[in-house]
């Protein structure tokens, strides 16, 4: 769904093709030019209609002469012809959102801040595609999201990104499927439920702590499209705190950005509340769900997407933890994996189509 094309983007029969754009919506040079050059003067006339708008904003006019069915004006800079990384991010974002609300279902992007911008290509690649899987993890209309490229050395910084087509599932026993295995880990599941690249990189025993240490040498070595960022249960055990817990999953978070891979916020499972509960697991229990309200919360900050795996295994009349999708009171049975991977389809199918 996500891929780059080396060639003309006012030639394309897309849905939409995006210009990138200045705040004053003017169209004179660069893409901006050779769409007002082959669509017509009456698209810059509807743009600058509609501006000025924030830099980062978009907005929608028609297309004139071209083969695409709407241009949408994507403000990556403002009158100075400066930007950098976060407004070609929002810019991005936005463009994709005018996208999702017209109902399209292909949109086409030249680099955004390469050309009088000057931002470098590889950045420029990494910001774009990550912002664009980003958005279609989240669930989207769209069927094709492209990056059209006319010169080589540009079409490869960005194929570099499209072309990644794996996910890293970070985290600790429950990611590694402890007692049983990866074998049986909801990872393993699901990935051959859904055809899917997945790596796992689950640890026993790991806190987010550790798996911050080690994220370069185990998610952004590895090249992924995505993370999937599931820990707490150890921080919760061992005493750490809400700050250090929120610390390491924004870190985590922006460490993937960066290097243009999506991060996926996982929200931890349960604690399983038997009949006999020790002082240590009712505390647990109640710094998990800090933890768990705590990252549910920097995901809608953020717009990031989100693997609830808390849900799935509780009771919906009691709302207690269902006993047979556990095998002690940290750890799920293979039923609740099963229940898990069940759980996880809808927003790997999402991701699957951001590859």
């Amino acid at each position: 769904m996500i891929k780059s094309i080396k060639g003309d983007i006012t030639e394309l029969e897309f849905d939409a093709i995006v210009n990138a754009a200045n705040s004053q919506l003017s169209m004179s040079a660069g893409v901006a030019g050779v769409i007002k050059k082959k669509g017509g003067a009456s698209i810059e006339e509807e743009a600058v209609s509609k501006g000025p708008i924030p830099v980062g904003e978009a907005v929608v006019t028609s297309a004139g002469m071209l083969k695409a069915r709407h241009v949408i004006h994507a403000a990556a800079m403002g009158v100075d012809l400066v930007t950098d990384a976060d407004k070609v991010r929002s810019a991005t974002r936005n463009a994709l959102l005018r996208a999702e609300e017209m109902g399209l279902k292909s949109i086409a992007f030249p680099a955004l801040g390469t050309g009088v911008g000057g931002l470098d290509y590889d950045l420029a690649a990494r910001v774009m595609v990550c912002e664009a899987r980003r958005h279609v993890a989240r669930g989207s209309s769209l069927e094709q999201v492209a990056f059209v490229l006319f010169e080589e050395f540009i079409y490869s910084s960005f194929n570099k990104m499209t072309e990644r087509d794996s996910i890293v599932c970070l985290g600790d026993s429950i990611t590694y499927g402890f007692p049983f295995g990866p074998e049986e880990s909801w990872v393993a599941l699901s990935a051959k439920a859904l055809g899917l690249n997945m790596a796992n990189m689950g640890a026993n025993g790991d806190t987010t702590r550790g798996m911050r240490r080690r994220f370069k040498r185990d998610v952004t070595s590895l090249n992924p499209a995505y993370v999937i960022i599931m820990g707490g249960a150890n921080d919760a055990f061992m005493g750490y705190t809400l700050e250090k817990f929120e610390e390491n999953i924004e870190a985590m978070a922006a460490e993937a950005v960066n290097s243009g891979i999506c991060p996926v916020i996982g929200l931890p499972a349960p604690v399983y509340l038997g009949t006999f509960v020790t002082d240590e697991v009712g505390i647990a229990s109640c710094e998990l769900d800090s933890f768990r309200e705590a990252a549910e919360g920097f995901a809608a900050d953020e717009d990031l997407p989100v693997l609830d795996f808390y849900t799935p295994l509780l009771d919906p009349e009691t709302g207690r933890a269902v006993p047979s999708y556990f095998c002690d009171d940290a750890h799920p049975s293979i039923k609740g994996y099963q229940a898990l991977a069940k759980a996880s389809e809808r927003l790997l199918s999402n991701m699957k189509n951001g590859l």
